[in-house]
């Protein structure tokens, strides 16, 4: 294994998901980040963690902390029998808004225990761990992966199939003030739905799986339509119809619910700036403030550098 480092720098994207049709099954990672700085200390079972950026002032710094309890599950061990650590987390992902935060922070807490218990990453093993706590393979897959995956969930595991990315790809996350846990955001799905709109769904699913594919960006903005889960989460989520579209008529491809909201996505091109100002106008005008921002594909997935002396 070779000498272990002094700690390692952990860096995992944002994520969105479902992208209108892909319900629970499209993950796209986004270029916001959540990253860690672990060091390793002598005391066995020490813990310390500072916090920086967005959820500061409310995350736990104790051992309930999402990072911490998902370290202690990835390495199945007892806490006391690990290494002692200090972290330092810088994070840019808006909590609760559906860009991926409680997947970002399972993912770095797990990889953390893959790199104190193993020395090194078993990217498969982390996905299938990650995804039993988080509870839906799509968000983990891509934070890991990176880029747009497609997952399959069996009792073998997690199955991913990449889609490549090329160049062009510009998204505008439109995070509103206010929160909506995914739970929350769940309980008002149907167990039913009816044939038709499913049919709609798996149509405009394989369309743009196969549009993404070849960089056919207005026919992916064409698919950017769901009646599996939306039609249900709108009420949730106020004016959510007139964002989107306001997003489309500033120039935006298409726009959706980013996985379960509140946060909206809008693919656009060459107009992004008057796509994310259209957005932040539109919650305007239903009394809401928001935040609209301009972020790259990213491709890289989750990333680990050693951390020397």
């Amino acid at each position: 294994m070779g000498k272990r480092p002094l700690g390692w720098r952990i860096r995992v994207p944002a994520t969105t998901a479902n992208l209108g049709p892909g319900f629970d099954c499209f993950g796209l990672a986004l270029q916001r980040y959540l990253s860690l700085s672990v060091t390793v200390r002598g005391e066995k079972g020490a813990w310390h963690i500072t916090l920086h950026g967005e959820g500061a002032g409310i995350l736990p710094r104790d051992r309930t902390n999402l990072i911490y309890r998902a370290l202690i599950l990835g390495s199945e061990s007892d806490a006391e029998a690990l290494p002692g650590i200090s972290i330092h987390m810088e994070n840019d992902i808006p909590l609760a808004r559906g860009q991926g935060s409680s997947a970002a922070a399972i993912v770095a807490g797990m990889t953390a225990a893959q790199l104190l218990t193993m020395g090194e990453i078993d990217p498969d093993q982390l996905i299938n761990r990650a995804t039993l706590v988080e509870g839906h393979s799509d968000n983990v897959a891509a934070a890991v992966k990176g880029g747009l995956v497609l997952t399959r969930e069996s009792l073998s595991g997690v199955a991913i199939r990449p889609i490549p990315t090329r160049d062009g790809a510009l998204f505008v996350s439109a995070v509103p003030e206010f929160e909506l846990t995914t739970h929350t955001s769940r309980s008002v799905l149907p167990q039913q739905v009816p044939l038709g709109d499913a049919v709609f769904n798996l149509r405009a699913a394989a369309w743009m799986a196969s549009a993404w594919a070849a960089g056919d960006w207005e026919a992916v903005g064409n698919a950017m339509e769901d009646r599996l889960h939306q039609p249900y989460r709108a009420p949730l989520i106020p004016g959510f119809d007139d964002v989107c579209r306001a997003a489309r008529a500033a120039g935006a491809l298409g726009a959706c619910l980013s996985g379960s909201g509140p946060a909206i996505v809008a693919l656009a091109l060459h107009s992004s700036d008057a796509v994310a100002r259209a957005m932040e106008q539109a919650w305007a005008k239903h009394g809401i403030t928001s935040r609209a921002e301009v972020t790259h594909v990213d491709t890289d997935g989750l990333t680990v550098a050693p951390l020397e002396a």
